[in-house]
């Protein structure tokens, strides 16, 4: 059973309704946890931590820029005065929309202003969550921190060149913190969705979403509410031995051969008749 009573979360990148941070919110409030909505979007925030409230639920709503150390640490510190104690951290803000506006192209198109503005939110926004949430964590015994990652952090893609390649330090800030404070009580995890039919996700079209569905072994992509029950099961004492891991939630799509959809499509299954 995972059971998150008396526990506290604060979750960054809260505030979209359609959003994995806001479906993860709510989960975990359902299950017993105090929450804490971050985003650099403060309207969209509250209204989330509104939202729980009218369920009769502990929620607080703090706007937050992930890239500003003293808006983190002032975020902590709010946590911290409303509920007291701090247990677990969901790290997952990230500005999407740039990547339809202006784009992540290959690398020898890559700006240095895309760089730093992927990096700064989704790099420096994870580190700086987890060196002000850490300290809180220690006073009352240790926590989880989960952060979000993605598939384009383990492979490589045609696009996605900057995006993938800060995914991918998220998953060794990941090992790192594990390594560093596993002992001291806080266990570290990511999770790396395929594609969820977040608000950037339904913003690709029907056809591309077709396109990354054929390619998964389940029957379609992901949903936001698909991605909150590992969130609340790493955050959870459930979970109690599982820390430093990246999880895949994908669908299946890294998995496999690239050549299973040409082999699903044509009726063969190479090598079933004994060899």
């Amino acid at each position: 059973m995972i059971q998150l009573d008396g526990k506290v979360a604060i979750i960054t990148g809260a505030g979209d309704a359609r959003g994995q941070g806001a479906a993860s919110a709510r989960l975990m409030s359902s299950l017993g946890a105090s929450v804490v909505l971050a985003d650099i979007d403060g309207e969209e925030s509250q209204a989330r931590a509104v939202e729980l409230r009218d369920e009769g639920r502990a929620a607080l709503a703090v706007p937050t820029d992930v890239r500003d150390e003293g808006q983190v640490e002032a975020l902590v510190e709010a946590a911290l005065a409303e509920f007291g104690r701090l247990d677990i951290l969901h790290s997952q803000a990230a500005d999407l929309r740039i990547l339809a506006d202006p784009g992540d192209p290959q690398i020898t198109e890559v700006s240095v202003d895309l760089w730093r503005t992927e990096f700064e939110t989704i790099v420096l926004g994870t580190l700086l969550s987890c060196k002000h949430a850490i300290p809180a964590m220690l006073r009352t015994g240790g926590g989880s921190i989960i952060c979000t990652s993605s598939i384009s952090g383990m492979m490589g893609e045609l696009n996605l060149t900057v995006y993938g390649a800060a995914k991918a330090a998220v998953n060794q800030l990941v090992r790192s913190v594990s390594a560093q404070f596993g002992k001291q009580g806080i266990r570290c995890n990511a999770i790396a969705p395929g594609l969820i039919l977040s608000s950037p996700g339904l913003d690709m079209g029907q056809e591309l979403i077709d396109q990354y569905a054929r390619h998964c072994d389940t029957p379609g992509v992901g949903r936001p509410e698909d991605v909150a029950p590992t969130v609340a099961f790493l955050a959870s004492d459930a979970a109690s031995y599982i820390s430093g891991s990246v999880v895949t939630l994908d669908g299946g799509f890294i998995s496999h051969s690239p050549m299973a959809v040409e082999q699903r499509s044509e009726g063969r299954i190479l090598g079933g008749q004994g060899a």
